[in-house]
């Protein structure tokens, strides 16, 4: 399955706390909660490339790549179980727009919400007003709305982020403040070296005569 410009993608809305710069939840379809449900069936082998090199399960994937055949039991050969390392790819099987809806894991009746960390349940005024009171909003005017598409590295992005943070949606969609801050420093810096202004000319020198001039008025 190749992937390019033209591969089908999904829309996703955040709802997003704009003094904190964080993802309260995004309003998903079955196409998306699909996706996420599948990423619990892919194998170690496929999601260790995503991990950071210092992890055990790195060193112990790596190992069993380089074992030679000599050393395995009879019945494991080169392309066993232990070094399946499925395609990326696998993750996206949902993005297939003529795939029929009973295929997958949810129901598309019904519009989902899918938190920060990835936590999904259906829609609900009760839901949401219960996310609203835990993440302390009170003001509607600090949230936002925006729409983001999800495609083939966005989706892998979102694989990372899932065995690494908390914040997946966050991480993946919203720049951090430290990117916000350094794209803000060029216009900053130029500010500060611009050359400060020349001071205002002093008042000309009164001379003697003209003191005594006016202090005889």
């Amino acid at each position: 399955m190749a992937f390019n410009s033209s591969t089908p993608k999904m829309n996703l809305k955040l709802l997003i706390n704009s003094e904190e710069n964080k993802v309260i939840f995004a309003e998903a379809e079955k196409d998306f909660i699909d996706f996420l449900f599948n990423l619990l069936t892919l194998p170690i082998g496929t999601i260790v490339g995503f991990l950071p090199k210092e992890v055990c399960l790195g060193g112990l994937h790596k190992s069993v790549k380089k074992l030679e055949g000599a050393y395995l039991q009879p019945n494991q050969s080169s392309d066993s179980p232990l070094k399946l390392n499925t395609p990326a790819y696998a993750i996206l099987p949902f993005f297939n727009p003529s795939a029929s809806k009973s295929y997958g894991h949810v129901q598309g009746l019904v519009t989902y919400m899918v938190t920060d960390d990835l936590s999904i349940t259906p829609m609900s005024l009760t839901a949401t007003m219960a996310l609203f009171k835990k993440c302390n909003i009170e003001e509607v005017n600090v949230l936002e709305e925006k729409v983001v598409t999800i495609g083939f590295d966005e989706a892998l992005q979102l694989l990372k982020c899932s065995l690494q943070s908390n914040a997946a949606l966050t991480e993946v969609f919203l720049e951090k403040e430290e990117t916000q801050q350094s794209k803000a420093a060029p216009a900053v810096a130029a500010v500060a070296a611009r050359p400060a202004p020349p001071p205002p000319p002093a008042p000309p020198a009164l001379s003697a005569a003209t003191i005594r001039s006016r202090s005889s008025r």
